[in-house]
């Protein structure tokens, strides 16, 4: 496996963010949260993306309350 653009150092070990349970996709963020359910993979994949953008867009103090909220 390889580093991805701009990643130093040893590869980190990678795993895929979907998965389904009782027939609902969802996602998992990087803070160890699931996201969903959305009706298929595809869905899911768009919400990680919007997640994403938002994230990457978001005030500090946005961030902070929605790292608060997703750590209870």
């Amino acid at each position: 496996m390889n580093n991805r653009d701009g990643e130093l150092g040893n590869v980190p070990l990678r795993s895929d963010r979907f998965f389904a349970a009782q027939g609902e996709w969802f996602f998992s963020t990087r803070e160890g949260t699931s996201i969903g359910p959305f009706d298929d993979k595809p869905e899911a994949a768009q919400g990680l993306e919007d997640f994403v953008e938002f994230m990457s867009l978001a005030q500090p103090k946005t961030l902070s309350k929605l790292y608060a909220a997703l750590a209870s």
